[in-house]
């Protein structure tokens, strides 16, 4: 989490935050300019028509549609549930040819952009990817991945878009979009294939386990390098979708109420009304940035709150961040 003053040089003032870092192998946050005049700005269609919207009209006034789709391959499936589910939220869709291909492994694009619907997050933030072009069906996907914190992408600064994501890479991702706090238990620590999840992954592995969207396999193990199938990326993320306090773009008005328990997509703005009280998060992830105008606040407290970054609009705001 970065903690930004608009054009502020030189001023003094006591910050201290619970900052959480989404770095690894796989994900690890590129360095970003520190220059506090500068905002952060990093982070279609696909062939086989992945998340095309498959809802249909109804024609009468009395009974909305219910959406169903027949598809001739997931009858019999473990996920034939959730992928009708899926299909009803409209995050997912099938092939021209009737067939959804739940076992087919999805890739990193396809992963951002089932993600991105379900949460329908629409900021979108720049980046320097050398393997992600304008004029491929992802582009707008990774740019809203990369806003939202699910992506950042690989030190020499690739995103890697038609590799297959693998669990331990999933968990890492979906991590940054659900709530952890007072969510307590061992992880994955007790499969027997634990000691092959890699050191960067341990942590997201383990949260999303205790959370129960990501387990293990009957045989006990996590198999964290296997690459993610269509039908497991559907069941993740609608199940972050049912169980996660999910809001859109915040704005915090009043002063000494706690806010808590949430999945913010946007910003969460702090306004001049809040005056010189105090604003107190926990438990809120936010999937954007925490926006303070109030320039009179006292003290914005966070306990167990992740986001982008934390700007503060007034260059004479006496704030303080503490945790």
């Amino acid at each position: 989490m970065i903690i930004k003053k608009i054009a502020v040089l030189g001023l003094c003032i006591s910050l201290t935050i619970n900052s959480v870092a989404y770095a690894g192998v796989l994900d690890s946050i590129i360095d970003e300019s520190t220059t506090v005049e500068e905002l952060d700005t990093e982070d279609s269609n696909e062939e086989d028509s992945i998340t095309e919207d498959l809802s249909e009209e109804d024609t009468t006034v009395e009974e909305p549609a219910v959406i169903t789709a027949k598809f001739s391959d997931i009858e019999g499936h473990w996920a034939k549930n959730w992928i009708n589910e899926a299909i009803k939220l409209g995050f997912v869709s099938g092939y021209d040819d009737g067939t959804f291909k739940p076992d087919r492994t999805i890739t990193r694009a396809e992963f951002s952009k089932l993600l991105n619907g379900a949460l329908k997050t629409e900021k979108k933030a720049d980046f320097n990817f050398t393997d992600v072009k304008s004029s491929e069906w992802f582009y707008d996907e990774v740019r809203k991945s990369v806003a939202s914190g699910f992506f950042s992408g690989y030190e020499n600064n690739t995103f890697r878009p038609n590799n297959p994501i693998k669990r331990e890479e999933v968990a890492k991702v979906v991590s940054s979009a659900m709530t952890t706090g007072g969510v307590d238990g061992e992880g994955a620590t007790l499969l027997s294939d634990y000691g092959t999840v890699q050191e960067w992954a341990k942590p997201s592995v383990n949260a999303v386990y205790n959370k129960g969207y990501i387990l293990g396999y009957p045989d006990k193990t996590y198999q964290p390098s296997k690459a993610l199938t269509r039908a497991e990326a559907v069941k993740i993320i609608y199940e972050i979708i049912e169980n996660e306090n999910i809001e859109y773009g915040i704005n915090i008005t009043n002063y000494d109420e706690l806010y808590t328990s949430a999945v913010v997509v946007g910003d969460i703005n702090i306004l001049e009304s809040v005056g010189t009280g105090n604003v107190y998060l926990k438990n809120v992830v936010v999937l954007g940035d925490i926006v303070i105008y109030a320039s009179k606040v006292n003290t914005v407290q966070l306990t167990d709150v992740t986001a982008r970054n934390i700007i503060v609009k007034d260059e004479n705001n006496p704030v303080k961040i503490i945790k």
